[in-house]
C-alpha cells in the first residue's frame, strides 16, 4: 500500500472513530457554559408573564416570593423559577444582575425595574401594551398597572 493510501485510510478512520464519539471534542470554559444554561427564551418569558397574571388577587407581603403572597420582586423571581429559570431575588439584583434592553425594545415577559436616580425600588413583568403585572404595596394585591413613568429600565432574564 502506497504512502498516501495509508494516510488516507488513517484519515478516514479517524473521521469514523470521531464521528462515532459525538465529534471532534472541543474545550468550553465555565462562563461559556454559564450563559448558555442562563439564556432564555421568549416561550420561557410568556411563560414567566403568565404565572405572574395567574397571581392576580395574591396579597402583597413585604419579603415574600410566593406561592400565596409576593412583594415585587418576589413575583418576579418565583414567576421565573416556575418556568426553570432562577433569578437574582431582590431588585437591586436583578437591576444589577440580569440583561439590559433598551425601553423601546422591551418584550412580554421582560422585567421592568423602576429607579429614582440610580436606587432601583419597584420591578413588575411586561406584559405589552405598555403594562405591567406587579404587586405594589401592602393592601393592594398582585394586578395590572399602565407604566406610570419613564424612569425604568428593562432587563431580560
Amino acid at each position: 500500500m502506497s504512502v498516501t493510501r495509508r494516510t488516507l485510510a488513517v484519515l478516514i478512520g479517524l473521521f469514523m472513530f470521531t464521528g462515532l464519539l459525538g465529534g471532534i471534542p472541543t474545550q468550553h470554559t465555565g462562563d461559556q457554559a454559564e450563559a448558555a444554561s442562563t439564556t432564555t427564551s421568549a416561550k420561557q418569558r410568556i411563560r414567566a408573564m403568565k404565572v405572574a397574571l395567574a397571581q392576580r388577587g395574591d396579597p402583597y407581603r413585604y419579603g415574600a416570593a410566593g406561592p400565596n403572597a409576593f412583594d415585587c420582586s418576589g413575583l418576579t423571581s418565583f414567576s421565573y423559577k416556575q418556568v426553570g429559570r432562577t433569578i437574582p431575588r431582590t431588585t437591586d439584583q436583578q437591576k444589577a444582575g440580569l440583561r439590559g434592553i433598551a425601553q423601546r425594545d422591551k418584550a412580554r415577559g421582560d422585567i421592568i425595574i423602576f429607579h429614582n436616580g440610580g436606587n432601583a425600588y419597584h420591578a413588575g413583568i411586561y406584559i405589552g401594551d405598555n403594562r405591567i403585572v406587579h404587586s405594589s404595596r401592602s393592601g393592594t394585591p398582585v394586578k395590572v398597572d399602565r407604566i406610570w413613568t419613564s424612569s425604568y429600565v428593562v432587563r431580560r432574564p
